[in-house]
């Protein structure tokens, strides 16, 4: 594999074969922390506060029962995922191998200035779904590079959110359509490795099981898609760059 080099323009190719480069190079790595995030996360809010470490399964789950562990993985989960594989990725970049240990730290450590900036931009994005939707998605699209202004900038709250949309001007589309594109590849995979889970959880009545394959599915695809959209920042960031005289 050749030097990584975060910093420079990559089409659609690129983008996705850095990715799964840097991803499967390092899976068990990626796999580990993404887990050391997701497994206590999900325990609590799913398996204590939902019930579903003792409680029976049910394939029709309320709309509280979806709501709060995706507010949680956006608030949460997410954002720290996401500044583990930027930390990760600068190491590689670097020609080292990212400690495990460190790499967690640094993620951790990242997560008060991330969470208040992701919280502003939630704010603002579910607004914006509240006004007939398509302003929501637009806003979800510019603020969609909030933990990469946050880690790799330093920036702060409404900064970081600045800093984000600055980022996609003139690029929202392209950044629209990667955003999909990333979403339906990882989400392909953990339908898959939910799907057994699923099934004895429906056979066994137990939800502990679609739990396990959440946590499963959960641990392994958010890396992923976390690395590529640290390379898809870098890209837009290299574009916007003025030209070298």
């Amino acid at each position: 594999m050749n030097p990584l080099r975060l910093a420079q323009p990559r089409d659609i190719t690129a983008l996705f074969r850095d990715s799964l480069q840097v991803y499967f190079r390092h899976a068990g790595l990626f796999i580990l922390l993404s887990a050391a995030v997701v497994v206590p996360v999900d325990l609590v809010v799913e398996g204590i506060g939902l019930e579903m470490l003792t409680g029976r399964y049910d394939s029709t789950p309320t709309i509280a029962e979806t709501a709060v562990p995706t507010v949680v993985r956006f608030l949460v989960v997410v954002p720290i995922i996401t500044a583990i594989c930027i930390y990760a990725l600068r190491a590689i970049e670097r020609g080292e191998r990212p400690s495990a240990g460190q790499t967690l730290v640094a993620g951790f450590e990242a997560f008060t200035p991330l969470f208040f900036a992701v919280l502003i931009a939630a704010i603002g994005i579910a607004a914006g779904f509240v006004l007939l939707i398509i302003p929501g998605i637009y806003l979800a699209v510019k603020l969609y590079f909030v933990p990469q202004t946050v880690v790799i900038e330093g920036a702060r709250s409404l900064d970081a959110l600045r800093q984000s949309s600055d980022m996609v001007r003139g690029y929202w589309w392209r950044t629209f359509g990667l955003i999909v594109m990333i979403n339906l590849a990882a989400a392909l995979p953990a339908l898959i490795i939910t799907a057994p889970f699923t099934g004895i959880a429906d056979n066994t009545g137990d939800a502990v099981w679609a739990l396990a394959g959440t946590i499963c599915a959960e641990s392994i695809a958010t890396p992923f898609v976390a690395l590529f959209s640290t390379f898809l920042y870098y890209d837009l960031k290299s574009r916007a760059a003025p030209a070298p005289y």
